[in-house]
């Protein structure tokens, strides 16, 4: 059996039960860097050795692997943080894996996505995750092009160096009272969020109230917005309903505050009738 094992994104304790009892068990261990590896494994008392499988070594080392686990033995895979596969190592191994019907399974755990996405205070129901942004600045250009119509919540891992050139690019490209997120050093000592529009957030770069230090997850979207004092009374939805259909106001309700579509409908309904 292959285990791919999510680890800590930061606080070394986020390690679940059943991953620790597995990496007891295992009888191989295959990591991204044996240096980040031996911090989490000393600290939980697991004395077993480790190999690495890094990108590159993938193909050689899938090789390997898969062997290992045809021939009876059990296979551990673990990230530097979060999880195996996701903008880490691990595709080429799993598809092999399926090829070769060879068993395989995930140990879930910690992930800088989700937690970002919920303390981002973004829409949640409908979200992309895209990676690591590109270097170049005509490609985040292009990147921020192609939000700038979309009404989903974009969630992007970005260097501490670059930040503040992407944050003036997205400023440039998309409406200043976009909402965005930035979210550093996630369960670490000094996690901090900050949020607010592409404007606020600038002003905050501008004037040293961010530190570039750490790692960094960057959220935005273009169709919602932080107000939090909007009332779904009839004082506020009768406008809307002077000139939309409940259906069509509803919609509108919903990309303007931060209140579902079904939610609005719903409420307006009550008031037509």
């Amino acid at each position: 059996m292959l285990y791919l094992i999510c680890t800590p994104i930061g606080n070394l304790n986020d390690l679940s039960v059943r991953s620790i009892n597995t990496l007891k068990e295992v009888d191989n261990i295959f990591v991204e860097d044996t240096r980040v590896s031996s911090k989490l494994l000393k600290h939980f008392d697991i004395k077993k050795k480790t190999a690495s499988f890094h990108e590159h070594n993938e193909e050689k080392i899938s090789e390997k692997i898969i062997n290992l686990v045809k021939n009876g033995q059990t296979v551990a895979i673990l990230s530097d943080a979060g999880a195996p596969l996701i903008s880490d190592p691990g595709y080429p191994l799993i598809q092999r894996c399926i090829k070769n019907s060879i068993p395989f399974t995930v140990i879930p755990g910690p992930s800088s996505i989700i937690n970002s996405l919920l303390l981002s205070g973004l829409p949640t129901d409908k979200f992309l995750f895209n990676g690591f942004l590109p270097k170049k600045n005509t490609a985040k250009k292009e990147i921020a092009l192609k939000v700038k119509s979309n009404n989903v919540t974009h969630i992007f891992f970005e260097s501490a160096k670059r930040l503040e050139k992407t944050i003036e690019i997205f400023f440039e490209v998309l409406s200043p009272n976009t909402s965005i997120a930035i979210c550093r050093e996630l369960t670490k000592k000094h996690e901090s969020i900050y949020r607010g529009t592409l404007d606020e957030i600038l002003q905050l770069i501008k004037n040293n109230k961010i530190k570039f230090l750490g790692e960094f997850v960057l959220l935005l979207n273009t169709r919602s917005s932080f107000i939090t004092d909007t009332k779904l009374d009839e004082h506020f939805c009768r406008p809307f309903l002077e000139y939309l259909s409940p259906s069509d106001a509803s919609k509108l309700i919903a990309k303007i505050t931060s209140f579902s579509k079904k939610e609005v409908y719903k409420i307006l309904l009550e008031i037509t009738k």
